[in-house]
């Protein structure tokens, strides 16, 4: 094997303290979880020090309780203007948790010695052991690659400690990360960090007396430790705290292989967690076996045939790779490059998954995604009865007992009327656990258009297995369902800023939820962001919106009754001021919600300070001026039509105003959605519209169909049925033939069942290519 550069190094750095050992791991790899233990097994020291959030520390009979692993330490740091929250995972071959039990078993101290993960050094690392490698690093790394042969840093990684013997894999390791920052250099975006984890070594030094200290840390920071602790001055470091107007905590919540998986979630881990469970607990070669079955049936499972002969040459191919690279035994990525050779019968477009940084990418062969998922596993943890919680979900628990809505193991579904108080109470509720997200609970029924009733709701609640942990990682938002909800919302608005669809959203989630105390920063937020926009189709959604909630009157309460009304007022406002300066055909129909908002504000809010005159003098302006783009001049005369404004106005004659076969459609559309109902039995208009396309040839009558199919499309199929009676009729064909033929129409060509069927396909044939990472 090509391992003579990390053979023993001619001299070694001296040391701070003989008694002070430092050892240097990558994080999940299950050769340096066996290291670890073996460490703190000889040494007996008094402490180990950990990486990992110091501010836990308080907190670490936590970890000594019977949970199901993976799980992590879930940190979260939250002020009035930013919420963060970073991750810590342990699973059964991290070297940290394997640190925390030998020191347990040792009669040792564990502590963990980092800063906690919510402090600003951390920057915005969700992952909190992820080191900011520079270009040596990279370059460094991509040397030893090529010394050695090998593909991507998990195969290097394999071939120089999973498979070494234990007595060179620690000259190995410290070689390794010698080679990736020569002496342990200084490191400006870590400094603070490795100052703070070697003050606690000083400090454990001097408390230890003649005994000795274990330091486990990522092999990045190891030569730093060494160095800095020489001139720390054993004082023990503050645990830095939040200030005053700040919070902060840290929970155990469950974690699963998948978000351990660094191809699908922790950078900073090893891929695979199924695969490297086996190598810890059974070795490289019954890993290896493992993994033969576990592709073969996860393959066979995909569709694709995995027969006895593909698999013997399969275990004879990674024999092959295996011996011709040196290897002592099989490894992942032989087991997988052979898997590749012998199993895959297609071509592939790009190097194999397992070669690169980073997740698997999109259009990633089949295969090689069914391989990869298999070596990932399917393992959830569980955190054990009794583990520390934070008042978030403590809350939740008595709300829902409370409401009579606690989980159980059968779905329920639950109809909700908001005219009974009860109902409304589990409403407000439920649709606060919905802005969380919480896992079992989906809203299946509610107002989604506007009407007049007061809203009903249904939805389904499930307990679901995720929600515990889900719920805990909520807790960065606050200790109340209403506090959580209501920051969580903030958030999400001061992230839309002026995106009008998603502040709408915003609002409408904190009305049903209940949260008032949201409103009013909310509703000025979407008002400003209504006075300032350009987008009509933006501005009429959100004044749609706003005016379905205002017509259920006082229902939300007062003051977000109020609130709403001045969120319509702000939208007929600015479209009042926009309307005429539409000219541009496109802009013209995205226009058109806009004024079927203003025109339900005219027709359905008489309590709504709105300029009814101006509005309606602007609606006369538009049809008057010829360069009016032809929906807005639909739209504004089906708004006097709609509002009984249009005495004195000839609708047959505006129309012809514009009857070119590029503008006729638009104009109708603008029509028809404000005025559908009124349009519908004007048979003389219907009529005009029929003669107007009868004279024009064929090719104008090709341009204009794509938009008058569009115009027609707001009446629904009855009304279309009578249109075409009505068209039929017209052109001289008797009353029993119109209607026979008027159903022909509208009949469906294809069965219903067929159309059900080829829709179902499709979301099957979708759903493949999702998983396929096809689209």
């Amino acid at each position: 094997m090509r391992l003579g550069i990390f053979s023993r190094p001619e001299c070694q750095p001296a040391a701070a303290d003989e008694r002070l050992v430092v050892i240097g791991v990558r994080h999940h790899s299950p050769a340096c979880a066996h290291l670890v233990r073996r460490a703190v097994k000889r040494h007996r020291p008094a402490f180990v020090l950990i990486e990992g959030p110091a501010d836990f520390n308080p907190h670490l009979g936590d970890l000594r309780l019977d949970h199901r692993l993976p799980l992590a330490i879930f940190s979260y740091h939250a002020t009035r203007h930013r919420s963060f929250a970073s991750y810590s995972p342990f699973c059964a071959y991290s070297p940290e948790w394997q640190a925390l039990q030998a020191a347990w078993e040792a009669g040792a101290t564990p502590l963990f010695c980092d800063l906690p993960a919510w402090h600003p050094d951390f920057g915005a690392r969700a992952n909190r052991y992820a080191d900011p490698h520079g270009r040596h690093a990279a370059a460094a790394e991509a040397a030893v690659a090529r010394a050695l042969g090998k593909d991507g840093r998990d195969a290097v990684w394999d071939t120089l400690a999973e498979q070494a013997p234990p007595d060179e894999l620690d000259h190995r390791l410290e070689r390794y990360f010698d080679l990736l920052r020569p002496g342990g250099d200084e490191d400006p975006l870590e400094n603070a960090r490795e100052q703070f984890m070697a003050r606690h070594a000083a400090w454990a030094l001097r408390e230890a007396g003649s005994r000795k200290v274990v330091l486990v840390c990522g092999g990045w920071h190891a030569e730093a430790i060494r160095r800095l602790a020489r001139a720390a001055d054993g004082a023990r470091p503050d645990v830095p705290v939040p200030a005053d107007d700040e919070h902060a905590g840290s929970y155990l919540v469950p974690y699963d292989y998948r978000r351990l998986d660094r191809f699908t979630g922790y950078a900073s881990g090893m891929p695979s967690p199924a695969y490297y469970e086996q190598v810890h607990a059974r070795g490289l070669e019954a890993a290896a076996n493992w993994a033969e079955n576990a592709i073969a049936q996860a393959m066979r499972t995909a569709g694709q045939v995995v027969s006895t002969a593909d698999r013997v040459a399969w275990h004879a191919h990674g024999q092959a790779l295996a011996l011709t690279r040196g290897h002592r035994t099989v490894l992942r990525t032989d087991l997988l490059d052979a898997a590749l050779a012998t199993l895959v019968k297609d071509g592939l477009d790009q190097p194999a998954a397992w070669t690169r940084e980073g997740a698997v990418r999109a259009g990633t062969h089949p295969a090689l995604v069914a391989m990869l998922k298999a070596l990932t596993g399917e393992r959830r943890g569980r955190l054990a009865p009794g583990t520390r919680r934070p008042p978030l979900v403590i809350d939740i628990e008595e709300r829902l007992e409370h409401a009579g809505l606690t989980p159980g193991h059968s779905a329920r579904r639950i109809e909700l009327d908001w005219r009974v108080p009860a109902d409304r109470e589990q409403a407000h509720i439920l649709n606060a656990l919905r802005v969380l997200g919480m896992p079992g609970l989906e809203r299946l029924e509610g107002p989604s258009a506007p009407r007049p009733a007061a809203p009903q709701e249904s939805f389904r609640l499930i307990r679901h297995r995720d929600a515990e942990g889900m719920l805990i990682e909520a807790s960065r938002w606050g200790g109340t369902l209403p506090m959580a909800a209501t920051a969580l919302l903030a958030d999400r608005a001061a992230e839309a800023r002026s995106n009008l669809k998603a502040l709408s959203a915003c609002l409408a989630d904190a009305l049903f939820a209940g949260l008032l105390a949201l409103e009013n920063d909310l509703t000025a937020q979407l008002a400003h962001g209504i006075g300032l926009s350009h987008d009509m189709g933006a501005v009429g959604a959100a004044g749609r919106m706003a005016m379905g909630l205002y017509r259920f009157g006082e229902i939300f309460g007062a003051a977000a009754h109020r609130a709403l009304g001045e969120l319509c007022e702000a939208a007929f406002s600015r479209v009042l001021q926009a309307a005429e300066a539409i000219r541009n055909d496109e802009e013209g129909l995205r226009a058109i919600p806009a004024f079927v908002a203003c025109r339900d504000m005219l027709r359905d809010g008489p309590d709504l300070a709105i300029e009814r005159g101006a509005f309606l003098a602007m609606l006369g302006r538009c049809l008057a001026n010829a360069q009016t783009a032809p929906a807005v001049a639909g739209a504004a005369l089906g708004t006097l039509v709609a509002c009984g404004e249009s005495s004195g106005h000839d609708i047959a004659g505006h129309m012809r105003r514009f009857s070119r076969p590029d503008q006729l459609g638009d104009f109708l559309s603008g029509l028809f959605a404000l005025a559908r109902e009124e349009i519908a039995a004007d048979n003389a208009l219907i009529d005009a519209v029929r003669t107007l396309v009868d004279d024009w040839p064929d090719s104008a009558f090709l341009i204009a169909l794509p938009a008058l199919r569009q115009a027609f499309a707001f009446f629904p199929p009855r009304e279309r049925e009578r249109l075409s009676r009505v068209i039929l009729r017209a052109a001289g064909i008797g009353e029993a033939q119109a209607e026979i033929r008027a159903l022909e129409w509208m009949r469906q060509p294809a069965d219903v069942a067929d159309q059900a069927a080829a829709l179902a396909l499709e979301a099957i044939v979708a759903r493949r290519l999702a998983d396929a990472g096809l689209v």
